[in-house]
């Protein structure tokens, strides 16, 4: 008898089905099987072997072994997830099953990196991280440079055997498996290289790479642990950080978290299991961009989005042939207007919203209502600019540049920034730019037009994501050796730009980790966030649960509720007993963007 877990939304339970003379072979824990249910054939799987059925109860058969799932030891990890973020184990483990059935493993022997056969990596970086894999178990933090050659540190830890490499960034990953080849490794690609994971090859991937099964894990990198990609979109909102740690302690393995910046949880986990790495302060400060932090205060907001800094050094970069890119997150033609005539800022007559214009109408972003652009406190026609959008920003830089201009966000069509001489964007054109393809001309300075609106935004991490900014600022322009970043705010001793200006992200952890404290936030508490149609119910059953009082009820606001706890294990606990109503339900825990 073997129990499976059939991938069906309103069953979360396993049933048991007799194991057929039919199949292949014998049925393993993990595997990805066809069962008989209600009638029909649906997936499923096999999460218990030899187990003894009720008696007297009939028992179907196992139609069909579709093919190696995951095996035990990523079983037990999924049950793990499913309880630490509060979601159902069908939804986890279909997160972790390849696309494509895997009937037989490889049979090609894995080979490890052998990094004296790459002469191109970073020789210090490699011996830095292969002394934190030897350390053995436990949490090892590296902070590297923004411009550390990620591969050297993936190389030097897969060099004690098989190593899953969790990359946020899909170029990178193409990069780092390069290099892992280059140095000899059999490496393979997550989720299609899923038969050569389960043979004992180093694994590379995205967050997805931290459920690949591997049989001779011998250790854990997660490159860039700070990066939102990080954290999956969806209920359940797991995290490959928090998976690879978990996974990683059960396994006796050590994690190694790589980050030029890294986040509150790293720190936390390398203080409380682990150890830390900082690599020296001169190797550091030269992979930060060379800042330049132009002060606005005393600017006119109405004279405009340009600083005269910005334009007398984006004309003499275009004079010598480099790239200009400013960043400005705002799309559109205009995102706050006023009228000309009496100075009132326009707003939606139907929900009092402020309103914005792509064309000749004004629209409101909250409910959608559109109208002529006419003021409504004096019937004025005319309005003026208060906050630009980046198309507007962009007839401004062609008059001022007297040159075309690229626009891109994430509509744009990839290939509309190569070649370009000066872009200007939302944060897709940054992250854009670090594909540069080879050929393009270097980015010889990347202006943040208004750096305000990433450091005074309204998000828990608006600081943390800031300086993230910076960091990928700095890999643009190639570190202090290459290109100017030019931040143009009207706070220049915020701690995000201290930090960026001395090349220590130490200074703003230092400040964040009692504020998180103060407001109760992550990863000081732990928060999840309820929403959806069934929300209301839901919230009504924990009110009624006899453990309500271990947890803090906000809300709602804007139909979302807060549910707010001291650590992330009484949250789970407490939530995970409170019984799922009827219809849609959005549970995240502990996720990086709050939507309230």
């Amino acid at each position: 008898m073997v129990e499976v877990l059939p991938d069906v939304a309103a069953l979360n339970r396993a049933l048991h089905y007799v194991e057929s003379d039919n199949l292949p072979r014998e049925l393993c824990v993990g595997d990805v099987v066809r069962v008989p249910l209600n009638g029909r054939r649906v997936r499923g799987w096999v999460t218990a072997v030899g187990v003894e059925a009720e008696p007297g109860r009939p028992l179907e058969s196992v139609a069909k072994l579709t093919g190696h799932g995951t095996d035990r030891e990523v079983m037990d990890l999924c049950r793990w997830a499913a309880w630490r973020w509060v979601g159902r184990l069908p939804t986890i483990l279909s997160a972790v099953t390849p696309d494509r059935a895997v009937r037989t493993p490889s049979q090609r022997v894995p080979r490890h990196a052998d990094t004296e056969r790459s002469p191109g990596l970073d020789a210090a970086l490699v011996r830095e991280s292969a002394v934190l894999a030897d350390r053995g178990p436990g949490t090892h933090l590296l902070t590297v440079s923004p411009t550390s050659d990620l591969a050297s540190v993936a190389c030097g830890v897969a060099s004690v055997g098989q190593t899953i490499v969790v990359v946020p960034n899909p170029s990178t990953a193409r990069h780092i498996e390069s290099a892992l080849r280059g140095a000899g490794a059999t490496v393979a690609r997550w989720p299609g290289g899923a038969a050569e994971t389960m043979s004992g090859h180093t694994v590379v991937g995205g967050r997805g790479a931290v459920w690949a099964p591997a049989p001779h894990l011998a250790a854990i990198v997660v490159l860039d642990e700070h990066d939102e990609a990080l954290q999956n979109e969806s209920s359940p909102t797991w995290h490959a950080r928090e998976l690879a740690i978990e996974r990683a302690r059960r396994c006796g393995v050590p994690c190694i978290l790589v980050s030029p910046m890294p986040s509150l949880e790293a720190r936390r986990a390398a203080e409380t299991r682990g150890s830390r790495s900082v690599v020296s302060t001169a190797r550091r400060r030269a992979g930060w961009a060379r800042l330049v932090v132009v002060d606005r205060r005393e600017d006119d907001p109405r004279t405009g989005m340009f600083s005269p800094r910005f334009v007398a050094d984006a004309r003499r970069a275009r004079e010598s042939g480099e790239t200009v890119l400013c960043i400005l997150n705002r799309v559109g033609r205009a995102r706050l207007l006023a009228c000309a005539r009496c100075g009132t800022v326009a707003e939606c007559e139907a929900c009092g919203a402020s309103v914005r214009s792509d064309g000749d109408v004004l629209e409101c972003p909250r409910c959608g209502t559109v109208r002529p652009k006419v003021c409504l406190e004096c019937g004025g026609f005319s309005m003026k600019v208060l906050r630009m959008g980046v198309t507007k920003a962009r007839d401004d830089l062609q008059t001022l540049l007297r040159e075309p201009v690229v626009e891109v966000t994430s509509a744009t069509d990839p290939g509309a920034q190569r070649g370009a001489g000066v872009v200007i964007g939302t944060v897709a054109a940054l992250h854009r730019a670090l594909e540069r393809s080879a050929g393009d001309p270097e980015v010889g300075l990347l202006c943040f037009l208004d750096f305000d609106q990433e450091l005074l935004a309204t998000r828990y991490r608006a600081s943390e994501e800031a300086l993230a900014l910076v960091v990928a600022a700095s890999r643009v322009v190639g570190g202090r050796s290459g290109g100017r970043v030019l931040l143009q705010t009207r706070r220049p001793a915020h701690p995000v730009t201290e930090a960026a200006q001395r090349a220590d992200p130490d200074l703003l952890a230092a400040l964040e980790w009692p504020r998180r404290e103060m407001l109760g936030l992550p990863p000081a508490a732990s928060v999840a966030a309820v929403g959806g149609e069934a929300a209301a119910a839901w919230i009504a059953g924990l009110r009624d649960s006899t453990r309500v009082d271990e947890v803090e009820v906000l809300g709602p606001k804007d139909g979302w509720w807060l549910v707010r706890a001291e650590d992330p294990s009484t949250l789970a606990e407490v939530a995970g007993a409170v019984e799922r109503p009827r219809g849609r339900l959005r549970l995240r825990v502990d996720p990086m963007n709050l939507p309230v």
